[in-house]
């Protein structure tokens, strides 16, 4: 099976002022699809770096990034933008709702930048409200949901365009800890049950579990890789 994104030797530094600051120092790590990795570390680590490159996000100070087996490290972001739109979907951990809109305008936003028919985004919205268990809860605002509704809304955000790779920053950051529990007991169904590939920068303890794989950043650099193999954990 071809990986679905793979980071060849990738380093990433960062220019404070006149100081050169290095995130990342060559790291090289390949997802195949229906993966479900965390990635780990302490503060400061390069965790999130590592995921806002694998998400179009940012760019490489040095190395390649291979994404559907096309070379996309000279790509410039803005050209990269409908990569991210149509085959990535993003969960963050302070949800990133626009409070004005209710559960299903948050949905159905990212598929207003698609083109897709009124009909077909009915139908696609509801069909993630109700994945993620919070279809009763079309109408409601940010406001007037929990923090773990508001997660789930989240992840129906995510996955309403269908994309090829979720990634997850933090998302259970801002949850207590039974929430925290059921949403990454959601998302491991849907990886479980639809296949959905999910690559996670995370500090919990409990997503660490949860992953098949856990690759782990010090300054840095992979300090090391655990966990079942893909093929194992497909067979689990």
């Amino acid at each position: 099976m071809c990986p679905v994104v793979e980071l060849h030797e990738v380093q990433k530094t960062y220019r404070l002022g006149k100081a050169e600051v290095p995130a990342l120092r060559g790291i090289s790590l390949a997802i195949v699809p229906g993966e479900f990795v965390a990635i780990a570390g302490p503060s400061g680590s390069g965790k999130t770096s590592a995921l806002n490159l694998i998400g179009c996000i940012d760019k490489p100070t040095a190395g390649r990034i291979i994404f559907e087996e096309e070379d996309i490290t000279e790509i410039s972001l803005p050209a990269l933008a409908a990569t991210r739109r149509e085959k990535l979907g993003f969960i963050f951990q302070t949800f990133n709702l626009i409070p004005v809109l209710n559960a299903y305008e948050n949905v159905e936003y990212p598929l207003l930048l698609q083109h897709f028919s009124t009909l077909e985004r009915k139908q696609r919205v509801m069909r993630a409200l109700e994945q993620v268990g919070i279809a009763d809860r079309a109408k409601h605002k940010p406001n007037e949901l929990s923090g773990g509704q508001r997660q789930r809304v989240a992840i129906a955000r995510a996955l309403v365009g269908d994309p090829r790779v979720v990634l997850a920053d933090e998302p259970t950051a801002n949850l207590d800890s039974v929430t925290a529990g059921e949403i990454i007991a959601l998302m491991r169904r849907l990886n479980q049950e639809q296949g959905v590939t999910f690559i996670f920068s995370t500090h919990d303890p409990r997503i660490m579990q949860a992953a098949a794989r856990l690759v782990h950043l010090r300054d840095g650099r992979i300090d090391n890789q655990n966990g079942k193999s893909f093929q194992e954990a497909a067979h689990a």
